[in-house]
């Protein structure tokens, strides 16, 4: 992920791995296996990490924050063209990867309805639609290649939108919340 697929060769893992190119074929058949394992390997460390975070947080805001800033790092230790690389070397992938969507809405959605439980999120909000809105968002941004090109950092994009999200369906007492995890979790 830090170089991209592009860069990466297959002579390049089997020497980083201290192994032969034979044996990384015999596990690996070609390229794109080895990219598509990858990719599903760091999703369920994502999702692992997530769920740890969540069941040590304090409130359903400071593990949203803590997740946020977990993937910020990450994403922070890609190569910047990953993505672009992936979709246009691995359509199939990305149509894949897509149909996470409707798990993450969903997931965002319990955690959100679980918010509304402790009073961090206004009772009225659908957490269904908001989960919705918040991925459309974020997923919109993340395709947006004029970002750089208007002076912003892509990561800090993500954060006000991520943060002002929040603000807009928070209670007083999730403002508060939220006040505090900026200073704790956001740069």
């Amino acid at each position: 992920m830090s170089i991209g697929p592009t860069s990466m060769t297959m002579d390049m893992v089997a020497r980083t791995c201290g192994i032969s190119k034979r044996t990384l074929y015999e596990t690996f058949p070609d390229k794109k296996t080895l990219v598509v394992e990858c990719l599903n390997y760091e999703q369920k460390t994502r999702e692992q990490e997530a769920c740890k975070i969540y069941n040590n947080a304090s409130n359903c805001f400071e593990a949203l924050f803590a997740i946020f800033h977990d993937l910020r790092d990450r994403h922070d230790k890609r190569a910047i063209t990953f993505i672009n690389e992936i979709k246009r070397l691995y359509p199939e992938i990305t149509a894949h990867q897509r149909k996470n969507e409707k798990a993450f809405i969903n997931q965002l959605s319990g955690v959100l309805s679980q918010a509304q439980d402790e009073g961090l999120v206004v009772e009225q909000i659908n957490t269904d639609i908001a989960s919705f809105i918040f991925y459309s968002q974020m997923h919109s941004l993340h395709r947006n290649s004029n970002i750089e090109d208007l002076g912003f950092d892509q990561v800090t994009v993500f954060e006000a939108a991520f943060v002002n999200f929040l603000r807009g369906i928070a209670t007083i007492k999730g403002i508060d919340i939220i006040e505090e995890a900026i200073n704790n979790y956001l740069r």
